[in-house]
C-alpha cells in the first residue's frame, strides 16, 4: 500500500524560503499565490515559465511565483479610493430593492461584527 503525499505533507522537507523549490499548484493557493484556476490560466498564458506537468499535477517554482507579486510604490491615498469606488458606482446597474435591502442587511452584519471586536 503506498502513501498519498499531500502538499502540505512535503513542506517540511524543504527550506520555505527557497526560491527554487518546487510548489505544487495546491501549495501555490495554500500560499496565497492566487485561485487554482488562475495558476492554471497563467500557466497556459505563459506567465509561469518553470510550471511542468508531473502526471496530473502541475508544479511550479517558488521564484516563478513570486515573480506574480505586484508591489504598490505607494498606497493608495482616500481620494483615489473614494474616486474608484465612484467609477465602480457609476458603472454599475441600477439595484433591485430586494438586492439594496440584502446589501443593507450585510453592511448592518459587518458594522455589528466590527463593534464587538
Amino acid at each position: 500500500m503506498t502513501q498519498a503525499i499531500t502538499p502540505s505533507s512535503t513542506r517540511t522537507n524543504f527550506d520555505l524560503a527557497d526560491p527554487f523549490r518546487w510548489l505544487w499548484l495546491a501549495e501555490a493557493v495554500e500560499e496565497h499565490y492566487g485561485g487554482y484556476s488562475s495558476l492554471r490560466r497563467y500557466i497556459t498564458e505563459g506567465r509561469l515559465a518553470t510550471a511542468e506537468k508531473v502526471g496530473k499535477r502541475w508544479r511550479v517554482r517558488k521564484y516563478d511565483l513570486d515573480g506574480l507579486i505586484v508591489k504598490r510604490a505607494v498606497d493608495p491615498s482616500p481620494e483615489d479610493v473614494e474616486a474608484a469606488v465612484a467609477r465602480i458606482v457609476a458603472s454599475a446597474p441600477p439595484l433591485s430593492d430586494s438586492q439594496i435591502r440584502k446589501l443593507g442587511r450585510e453592511f448592518v452584519s459587518q458594522l455589528q461584527r466590527r463593534q464587538a471586536a
